[in-house]
């Protein structure tokens, strides 16, 4: 009987030190991610009624019809062709050799058969003075892409896109992994709309800068126009 008892003991402070180091490496993991972790339950048209990003903020589709939603109501979204944001980024880059438009956003749209679908994209369009390769340090990476010809109105248009499933929990597998937000912004949402701030998140930087594929610096900026409305108790 006197042995049992100094091993109880020690059982049960073992008991409490995997409980304690269990529960801070579980508050390490990141566990809502746009990438692989939570979105709301499906509105009427079969959108997810938000997505969470891999800081834990959610934002649902931004359609109120306010200028920090660009004007957007729910008569935007509709089949087939309408459109409406989860969340963008955008912005002009004016370079040495001329403006580029570089947009980053989480946005839903209608696919084959009137299916709803939600995708990220990252795009650059614009026109360069000078053909040739270009590098674009963006918030979640960066893109190589190429100007042709200075008599093309657009000499520079690359789009990528990414689905998200929606049919499966709407998880989100693209590029984008957290939010770009203005350091500032009304309450209730984490930008201004067309309003250009200085933003913080971004997964590698929240400013973009244009390089030439030989490295020389050609153009920066650090402000965007974001849009994005946060869900709220939708989010809980």
């Amino acid at each position: 009987m006197s042995t049992s008892k100094p091993r109880r003991r020690t059982v049960f402070l073992l008991l409490v030190v995997g409980t304690v180091v269990a529960t801070v490496m579980a508050a390490a993991v990141p566990t809502y991610s746009l990438n692989t972790r939570r979105t709301g339950a499906r509105d009427d048209r079969g959108f997810p009624l938000y997505y969470t990003d891999d800081r834990g903020q959610a934002l649902r589709l931004c359609e109120d019809g306010s200028a920090h939603c660009i004007r957007a109501v729910p008569e935007d979204l509709a089949a087939p062709d309408g459109e409406a944001l989860y969340w963008s980024a955008s912005t002009t880059l004016h370079s040495k050799r001329g403006p580029i438009d570089v947009e980053f956003a989480l946005e839903a749209a209608f696919g084959d058969a009137g299916r709803p679908v939600v995708f990220d994209r990252i795009r650059v369009r614009g026109h360069l003075n000078q053909k040739g390769r270009y590098i674009l340090l963006h918030p979640y990476g960066r893109m190589r892409f190429r100007a042709i010809t200075p008599r093309e109105q657009r000499n520079v248009d690359v789009t990528h896109d990414r689905n998200c499933s929606v049919a499966r929990k709407g998880r989100c597998r693209g590029n984008i992994d957290n939010y770009l937000r203005a350091t500032r912004h009304p309450k209730g949402y984490i930008g201004f709309g067309q309003r250009k701030t200085r933003v913080k998140g971004g997964t590698v930087r929240n400013f973009l800068v244009l390089r030439t594929a030989k490295g020389k610096f050609i153009g920066k900026t650090a402000k965007f126009r974001v849009v994005g409305k946060k869900a709220g108790r939708l989010a809980r």
